[in-house]
């Protein structure tokens, strides 16, 4: 009787205790319901995992899932059903062949897995029948989610062979779940010729990559967000896309948020084809890079948003007249679109007999190359085909100047390739930094007006840090830039200094003389350069 009155009570202690259990894991769920991470959509949630488990490439290699990796299902009972829903973090297939035959069996055939080859170097015949037939049902049930396909070192032998495995003989087969594809050094025509991708998002195709059927490719994409077409070698003309095929391609996905082109040389001018204007609303990042008819034809027909983060434009094989025609209205119009293009920025402009870059950015710059803290960041790069003489250059470089919004200008480095920079300089009053390259000191040196009783009085008045990076003073002489030190001394404006190049020597008399006349100075000549003029003390 007794035992049976315990046995009974033992019951119902453990009910409780269940009950008990159940109802504190409940106010735990509860709890945790009230924290912030909770408000984060789970499909984010789930990304934020990934990228913790199995981070971006790293050198251009995948990593393998780390010891320990699989701690955070134990983080709460939310985040383990993230995770169990998140099927990146199960299904990705290493990077090289041995990861692919390793992991397939673990992962499920209706479950969605991504194919990654980023490392080593492989034949064809390391690739197996035994793996071939997985890819290929891998196809068949349309669970691939990404192929990237993408090592520099790998035989282009094999990776035909992979693409070939996931191109079954059915031609009415979709590969309707794959959502980035990351091609090089292979022939896909028959790949993209024979496939419909309505979930396609990411497309990335470089190096030797051959397709000849970008019509195929417009008509059966409609979700890109990042394209990158980069092709810098020779190639046959069928497989290069036309500025009338790039265009096409951009019109059928107008949510393209990152566009990168790059194209080669083309020997004949491409036909002006009548193509309608296409809006590219959510465009943040722009780089196109290639021959100048080719890549301003597709310029000229995107209507850009009036903000666009980061900007790359090279144009190749340009002449002098169509810089002054097409690319300077082109740079001021994209200037003055962007209202932040008013804010403070950072200058940068290399020129040489034929060619010359244009940096812009907004942000706040301290000594050192500029780091824009904020975008947007800019660059032009032109490529004139004929040689220019001195005065072209002086003239290119005057041009360039008067693009730029000069009174924003905080930040200028550039080889000044005038013979009179400063009548330029004094358009931009308000540079706190100035670093001039591969300049000659010459009489004037940082005078707004020699003909001035004190010519530096309203010239760069707000100077703070001036950098000469392979400056050449005449025999040595170094009293024009001690001229003007002393001056900005005297107005208790003295600058950091810094002064550096392979063949650049200050003597020892100069460098004490320039060290009372700044608030900072740099200089770290090369212990084994002697003296030019044999006047240091070592060399008396």
């Amino acid at each position: 009787m007794g035992l049976e009155i315990n046995i009974d009570s033992i019951t119902a202690l453990d009910k409780r205790i269940k009950e008990i259990t159940a109802e504190l894991a409940q106010l735990k769920r509860t709890r945790n319901s009230l924290l912030n991470v909770a408000r984060i959509p789970p499909e984010i949630l789930g990304h934020i995992f990934h990228l913790n488990v199995m981070p971006g490439a790293v050198e251009g290699y995948f990593p393998k899932l780390r010891k320990g990796s699989y701690n955070f299902l134990l983080v709460c009972h939310h985040w383990f059903r993230v995770a169990r829903n998140t099927p990146e973090l199960w299904t990705f297939w290493g990077n090289n062949l041995e990861d692919w035959r390793r992991r397939y069996p673990l992962s499920g055939v209706s479950a969605p897995v991504d194919l990654v080859l980023d490392g080593f170097q492989y034949s064809d015949e390391y690739l197996d029948e035994i793996l071939r037939d997985v890819l290929r049902d891998r196809a068949a049930r349309d669970v691939i989610r990404k192929v990237h396909i993408t090592s520099p070192y790998m035989d282009h032998s094999a990776a035909i062979a992979i693409v070939s495995s996931l191109t079954p003989e059915d031609e009415g087969i979709r590969h309707s779940s794959i959502e980035s594809i990351a091609l090089g050094d292979a022939d896909v025509s028959d790949f993209f010729a024979r496939h419909h991708f309505p979930k396609l998002r990411d497309l990335y195709l470089f190096d030797d990559c051959k397709i000849s059927c970008w019509d195929h490719l417009k008509s059966h994409t409609m979700a890109l967000v990042n394209l990158t077409l980069t092709f810098d070698r020779p190639l046959p003309p069928s497989a290069i896309p036309t500025p009338s095929q790039v265009l096409s391609l951009l019109t059928s996905n107008p949510n393209i948020r990152s566009l990168a082109l790059q194209l080669p040389t083309i020997s004949d001018k491409p036909t002006n084809d009548a193509t309608s204007p296409v809006p590219l609303r959510h465009l943040e990042r722009l780089s196109l890079a290639g021959n100048f008819h080719q890549i301003f034809s597709i310029l000229r027909q995107l209507e850009l948003p009036e903000r666009i983060d980061d900007a790359v434009l090279e144009f190749r094989d340009c002449k002098l007249v169509e810089t002054h025609e097409n690319i300077w209205p082109y740079i001021r119009d994209y200037l003055r679109r962007d209202s932040r293009f008013k804010d403070r920025l950072g200058v940068f402009i290399r020129s040489s007999a034929n060619w010359f870059s244009l940096e812009v950015g907004v942000g706040h710059h301290g000594p050192g190359k500029m780091q824009p803290r904020n975008p947007p960041l800019v660059v032009f790069e032109v490529q004139i085909s004929e040689g220019l003489s001195v005065e072209e250059q002086e003239e290119l470089f005057i041009d360039i100047i008067a693009l730029i919004p000069q009174e924003s200008v905080v930040c200028l480095e550039a080889n000044l390739a005038v013979a009179g920079a400063e009548h330029v300089l004094t358009k931009m009053p308000n540079i706190e930094y100035l670093h001039l390259v591969d300049i000659k000191m010459r009489e004037g040196f940082q005078l707004s007006d020699p003909g001035k009783t004190n010519p530096h009085q309203e010239f760069l008045p707000s100077l703070r840090w001036l950098y000469l990076e392979d400056v050449q003073a005449e025999d040595g002489d170094w009293g024009l830039l001690i001229t003007y030190l002393t001056h900005r001394a005297s107005g208790d404006q003295a600058v950091s200094l810094r002064v550096f190049g392979e063949e650049v020597h200050i003597c020892s008399d100069v460098l004490d003389q320039l060290c009372g006349l700044v608030g900072e100075i740099f200089y770290d000549p090369d212990p084994d350069m002697e003296c030019p003029f044999s006047r240091c003390p070592m060399w008396l």
